[in-house]
């Protein structure tokens, strides 16, 4: 083969690696992107499908409610309260509430809380660190005992001031 040959393999090659370096380079950017995001154990969950519904099935039963604030602080910081009660309204003392949270804008960024009891009764408490302005999801989890109670709030948190 002459040198004029050697032109087609090489260029066949060069294509495939610049291919393959702009689809590395795609990979770097896009893990570097705080507001992309994986659901954590995506495939897990859809196949506990069935016990998700189940629990949800639970959730009616117990027939408990759940609201949640977040307030704004300074440093960065926001208070979580969240407010639970009985079937009659009541509020639910005795609870172990446990809360995954993370701002919709960068959802790569979750941070799993324990609310501690608060003065007033049914209501639990917490502070997220690194808090930013935005729309939240908060997935809270209840466990009294043997009944686990479950819910997902979407909150606002506005700008200290």
């Amino acid at each position: 083969m002459g040198a004029r040959g050697w032109f087609w393999p090489a260029a066949i090659v060069s294509l495939l690696v610049s291919g393959a370096a702009a689809n590395i380079g795609f990979m770097i950017v896009a893990n570097r992107d705080q507001s992309f995001a994986v659901e954590p154990d995506y495939y897990r969950k859809a196949v506990d499908w069935d016990r998700r519904m189940a629990q949800e099935a639970r959730n009616a039963e117990l027939g408990w409610g759940a609201t949640a604030s977040l307030e704004p602080q300074r440093g960065g910081h926001a208070r979580l309260v969240a407010r639970i009660t009985d079937r009659e309204g009541r509020p639910l003392t005795g609870a172990t509430v446990t809360v995954e949270a993370f701002a919709s804008a960068r959802a790569n960024r979750m941070a799993t809380v324990t609310l501690t009891p608060e003065t007033t009764p049914g209501a639990y408490a917490a502070t997220l660190d690194g808090a930013r302005p935005g729309l939240w999801e908060l997935r809270l989890r209840v466990v009294r005992g043997e009944q686990v109670f479950t819910r997902t709030l979407d909150q606002d948190l506005a700008a200290v001031r």
